[in-house]
């Protein structure tokens, strides 16, 4: 009988040691918000006129058409347990990557040139690796 409850005792210890920190569900919202953004602030680098503008002022213009996504972004990670939000930008030519991050772990990271979502990150999430690591030349290219 011990070694029965000794059993059942390391299986529930087990299952709650291997849960998701992340759900799927949420992070999936999460990235198809993230894609949208992207690839509005990609098209907004292509054809828009961006000249003399900073990011943030380019991601408001990109946005300007649908502006609830961007508040959408931070209820979204609130739901799914991100506890320290932040989303990067970076403009790589007239390319856009965007990453979210949980303080200083990376969540999802995007180039906005593209159809499909490029990295995924919250299954095996890591610290300090809140940094764009994508190379949108490379993807864009394809």
């Amino acid at each position: 009988m011990k070694l029965f409850t000794a059993i059942a005792f390391l299986l529930t210890l087990t299952s709650c040691a291997t849960q998701a920190k992340y759900s799927d569900e949420v992070m999936y919202d999460m990235a198809s918000v993230l894609k949208d953004v992207a690839q509005a602030v990609d098209g907004e680098l292509k054809f828009g006129e961006t000249s003399g503008l900073s990011n943030e002022e380019i991601i408001v213009k990109a946005m300007s058409s649908n502006p609830k996504l961007l508040t959408r972004l931070p209820a979204l990670a609130t739901e799914g347990k991100v506890a320290h939000y932040r989303i990067l930008s970076e403009f790589q030519g007239d390319n856009a990557v965007m990453l979210i991050c949980d303080g200083d772990i990376a969540l999802m990271e995007d180039a906005g040139c593209n159809a499909a979502f490029d990295k995924v990150y919250w299954k095996s999430p890591q610290p300090n690796t809140c940094k764009i690591t994508l190379d949108a030349a490379a993807i864009c290219a394809n």
